[in-house]
């Protein structure tokens, strides 16, 4: 299918998400809100197949300009602060002041004066000129956010020397509250878009690239504990006082985990 096609489409797609003024206006927090401690780095990520993938990157790495990573909607550093032994700088770019400001504060906490990191703060299409360029470009978890993925992804390729990873859940992450939505709601939620249309919009732009699927967690069904209730109460737009219902509605609908997509490309 034709590129323009493919990232049409994704836009239309992702305004489905859309939730209507009626129940977003009543909602007591921002179902869209992002907490930058989700966001930061964890040991668990360490093993992840996507920083694995960056690993292998850079070992292709010939000259001092290639160990950089640009990590495009860095948040509080979940993956490329996991990096810091492979790298000599990182460009880390967020629109979110409050994630750069977590990004540093890993970053200091961490201790590694042999790196240099540059904050990049705006939107990647506004500040990819100021950017530069990086051996490896990353981008992990973002795309969801973004409705015209064709000049974005054209942008983070521009960008790299050596190559380009993306991760993506397979599935939009507020997916995992449609159950949720229908239930307490009736309201249905979309099924699009997804990882795989992704991978085929990345390959319309002439790229030839590499995917592979796995679990973050071996755990495919997440314990219902109060983080969980919290989270999915959120995304549906109600109030604390329905805790001990959408706790009831999780234990009857075990809620799953999401498949996370990896795209990677050399260049």
């Amino acid at each position: 299918m034709e590129k323009n096609t493919l990232c049409d489409s994704w836009g239309l797609s992702l305004a489905d998400w859309a939730i209507p003024d009626s129940i977003l206006s009543q909602a007591p927090i921002s179902p869209w809100q992002l907490s930058p401690e989700r966001f930061g780095p964890t040991q668990a990520r360490t093993a992840s197949p996507t920083v694995i993938k960056i690993k292998e990157l850079l070992d292709l790495a010939v000259k001092p300009a290639d160990r950089i990573i640009m990590d495009v909607g860095c948040g509080a550093g979940g993956i490329s602060l996991l990096l810091l032994d492979h790298v000599n700088s990182i460009t880390a770019v967020d629109i979110s002041e409050k994630m750069l400001d977590a990004y540093r504060a890993s970053f200091e906490a961490a201790r590694k004066s042999d790196v240099a990191i540059r904050l990049v703060p705006g939107s990647w299409l506004s500040v990819y000129d100021d950017a530069g360029t990086a051996g490896v470009v990353v981008c992990a978890n973002v795309l969801y956010n973004v409705p015209t993925p064709c000049e974005f992804i054209s942008k983070l390729d521009e960008a790299a020397t050596l190559g380009v990873v993306l991760e993506i859940h397979e599935r939009h992450p507020h997916s995992v509250a449609n159950g949720a939505w229908k239930h307490f709601w009736g309201l249905e939620r979309p099924s699009e878009p997804t990882g795989k249309q992704l991978l085929e919009i990345v390959e319309s732009l002439g790229i030839s690239a590499h995917s592979s699927t796995f679990y973050r967690n071996p755990e495919r069904r997440r314990e219902v504990d109060d983080d969980l209730v919290q989270a999915i109460r959120e995304r549906v737009c109600l109030d604390p006082s329905r805790d001990d219902e959408v706790r009831a509605f999780l234990l009857d609908n075990p809620a799953e985990q999401i498949e996370s997509r990896l795209i990677w490309w050399v260049k």
